[in-house]
């Protein structure tokens, strides 16, 4: 982020109390607790969000060499992203065109140079062109239509891996990102390198997983004894489109307002800055890394939530890898132990019937934004 734009967000903070939440939207809102528990909703919720539209699937460094790929499941659609030999991207569905049988999994850094079932051997360019069908003698030459793997949209732009799971017409990453950009670019997110990925599945609705990142009131509570000592209890908000953006403050960002002169404020090095991108990602700059998190909906009560953690560089010795092993198992301490599993009995109590409705309050501005987007887009 640019320097001049972290000064402006800065302002924001000149003459707020800053021990109290600050940040307020215009209104609350009341959103009925079918939102997370209905499974006709759901249904619609993953044939409009997650099926018709581009979604996030990655960063440019997690299949930056020929060979590489990620895979994803896109609205219960499996997918894999290829890098060809010329740099550019080709995103595949992830299924053979023999039977059906899952071709790749996981993710490869690069040099991958067929892409073979492993239930018969049926062998593919990194294109999706057929090439071969071992051990067949003939048998399927008279299946006249080709059987390439189907092909979908893909578009990388700005370090950022964008993939329509039922569409092979172009789109433009700007027009996903709607006006994000802007801020994106200037993290050179290409440039970042992957260096580890967990994957962990919870028993709550897909959306509980984003509201846990849209607000820092719970955190003097939720968090007391582990972050709440030294983050404030509000966040700095924008909108860009459907996709909220906020920032999580550290305490002593405030003592530069006091004794620096306004050029020389700086707001990266205080701050968790958390870019959600609707309906499945959330990338977020900390400090001195990146971390991607993708949500992957089963059903209303279910999900699959990866974390992948980026570094500047390449780790090249033992302590940089423990150095960053240390910084995602403190992540997915503070969001395993304490938001998720509190998550996970709220959806058991939505589900129980006994609560017709949650509440998001003003002091909630951007979980009111998410989810009101997220509702006109369904039309609920």
């Amino acid at each position: 982020m640019r320097v001049s734009r972290q000064i402006e967000l800065l302002d924001r903070l000149v003459g707020a109390d800053t021990e109290l939440p600050w940040g307020f939207g215009p209104q609350s809102m009341r959103n009925p607790a079918a939102a997370y528990t209905d499974a006709d909703r759901f249904t619609r919720e993953r044939e409009i969000l997650f099926r018709g539209r581009p979604q996030f699937v990655g960063l440019t460094g997690e299949c930056a060499e020929p060979g590489g790929y990620i895979t994803a499941d896109l609205g219960g659609i499996p997918i894999a992203v290829v890098r060809q030999p010329d740099g550019s991207l080709r995103a595949l569905v992830n299924a053979c065109r023999h039977r059906g049988a899952p071709l790749l999994g996981g993710n490869g850094k690069g040099g991958m140079r067929r892409i073979v079932c492993p239930y018969h051997g049926w062998t593919y360019d990194n294109d999706g062109r057929l090439l071969n069908r071992p051990g067949s003698a003939g048998g399927f030459d008279d299946v006249a239509a080709s059987c390439d793997l189907h092909r979908r949209a893909v578009a990388e732009k700005y370090g950022m891996i964008f993939v329509h799971p039922t569409s092979e017409a172009p789109f433009e990453v700007d027009t996903v990102l709607c006006g994000a950009e802007d801020e994106l670019a200037d993290y050179g997110l290409a440039d970042y390198v992957h260096v580890e990925t967990r994957v962990n599945s919870w028993k709550m609705n897909w959306k509980l997983f984003l509201d846990t990142f849209t607000e820092a009131y719970h955190i003097r509570w939720l968090h007391r004894t582990s972050i709440a000592p030294y983050f404030m209890c509000d966040l700095i908000f924008d909108a860009y489109g459907p996709h909220p953006r906020t920032i999580g403050l550290r305490k002593d960002v405030v003592e530069q307002l006091k004794t620096k002169p306004r050029e020389e404020w700086r707001l990266l090095p205080f701050s968790t800055t958390q870019y959600f991108l609707v309906p499945n990602g959330l990338l977020v700059y900390q400090l001195d890394h990146i971390e991607v998190w993708k949500v992957t909906p089963h059903d209303a009560g279910s999900c699959t939530v990866s974390t992948s953690l980026f570094a500047p560089e390449p780790p090249t010795d033992d302590k940089t890898r423990a150095h960053w092993k240390r910084n995602l198992d403190i992540l997915l301490d503070v969001t395993g132990r304490e938001d998720f599993p509190l998550q996970e009995r709220v959806q058991a109590n939505l589900a129980s019937g006994a609560l017709p409705e949650v509440v998001y309050g003003r002091i909630e501005p951007a979980l009111i934004h998410l989810h009101a987007a997220i509702n006109r887009e369904i039309g609920a």
